[in-house]
C-alpha cells in the first residue's frame, strides 16, 4: 500500500515541473509554445496517472465479477460433501482471471495452519474491493457463530449479482444525461470562443475609444486577460463537469476522470487553437 500510487506520483511531478518550468519562464521568452507545453504537461501529468487509475479500478470491478463466481463455485463444492478447505483448494485449480494469484495464496494459507479468519482478511485486503471486504466480513461473521458456510455463500452471491444488475440499470439509464453533459461542455466552450473572438476585442476597442475621450475611466483589461481567465474556466469545468459525469454513469469518481481528462483536453484544444487562428 505504501508504494501503490509511486507509478501515478512520478508522472504529475514530472508534468507539474513542465509546467511550472513552462509558465515560470517559457511564458514570457516563447509565447508561442507556451499552449503546447501546457498540453504536453497536462498530458504528462494526468493521462497516465489516470489510466493506471483506472485500470486498478476495472481490475477491481473484474475480480468483483470473479469473486462472485468464485464463492458459487465453494458453495457447490461444499454442498456436494467437501470440506471447506478441500473446496478452497478444489477452486484454487480454476481459473478466476485477475482474482486467481488471490485465490491460490487463500488456499496456501489454509493449507499452512494459517487461521481461516485471519487468511480470508488478508484476501479482501489484497483485492482492494470494498464490496469483497464486506462479503467476506459477513462470511467470517458466519464463520465464527457456526452457521451454515454454504447459505451464507449463497447469500452473499445472490447480493452481489443484485448489486452488480443494478450498476448496469444505471449506466445504461444515465447514457442520455452523459451525452447531455457533453453537448452542454461543448455549447460552453462556444460561448467562450465567441466571446474572446468577436465580442472582447470589441468591447476594447470600443473601451480605448472612450478611454482617450475621458482620462477619468479606467482602461478595460486586455483579451489576453480574458483568454487565461477562460482556460481556468474551462480547466475547472471540464474537471468537475466529468468527475459528475463518471459518478452518475459508473458510480465513481476514478471512472470520471477519464470524462475529466478528454473535456480538458478538448475544450483547452479547441478554445486555444481557434483563438489562435482569429
Amino acid at each position: 500500500m505504501k508504494f501503490r500510487y509511486l507509478q501515478e506520483t512520478v508522472f504529475i511531478s514530472i508534468g507539474a515541473a513542465i509546467l511550472a518550468v513552462n509558465f515560470l519562464y517559457v511564458s514570457s521568452a516563447i509565447p508561442f509554445i507556451f499552449p503546447i507545453l501546457n498540453i504536453v504537461g497536462g498530458l504528462i501529468a494526468t493521462v497516465p496517472p489516470v489510466w493506471l487509475l483506472y485500470t486498478r479500478y476495472k481490475t477491481g470491478k473484474e475480480m468483483e465479477q470473479q469473486f462472485i463466481i468464485y464463492i458459487r463455485d465453494i458453495s457447490d463444492s461444499i454442498k456436494s460433501g467437501m470440506t471447506l478447505p478441500m473446496a478452497l483448494d478444489h477452486c484454487a485449480k480454476r481459473d478466476y482471471l485477475g482474482m486467481t494469484k488471490h485465490v491460490k495464496r487463500l488456499s496456501a494459507q489454509i493449507e499452512w495452519g494459517i487461521p481461516f479468519e485471519k487468511a480470508l482478511k488478508t484476501f479482501a485486503e489484497k483485492t482492494h474491493s470494498m464490496s469483497v471486504r464486506r462479503a467476506v466480513a459477513t462470511i467470517i461473521a458466519t464463520y465464527k457463530i457456526g452457521g451454515k458456510i454454504s447459505d451464507t455463500l449463497d447469500a452473499v452471491s445472490k447480493s452481489l449479482v443484485t448489486i452488480s444488475k443494478i450498476r448496469k440499470e444505471r449506466s445504461a439509464t444515465v447514457y442520455s444525461q452523459v451525452v447531455t453533459s457533453y453537448i452542454i461542455f461543448f455549447v460552453f466552450i462556444g460561448i467562450l470562443v465567441i466571446l474572446q473572438v468577436l465580442i472582447i476585442p470589441n468591447m476594447a476597442q470600443q473601451g480605448e475609444d472612450i478611454f482617450r475621450l475621458s482620462k477619468d475611466m479606467a482602461p478595460i483589461p486586455s483579451p489576453e486577460i480574458f483568454s487565461q481567465s477562460f482556460t481556468a474556466f474551462i480547466v475547472v469545468q471540464g474537471f468537475f463537469a466529468g468527475l459528475a459525469t463518471g459518478k452518475m454513469a459508473e458510480g465513481s469518481i476514478v471512472a470520471g476522470l477519464k470524462h475529466s481528462i478528454f473535456l480538458i483536453i478538448a475544450g483547452y484544444g479547441v478554445f486555444s487553437i481557434v483563438v489562435s487562428v482569429f
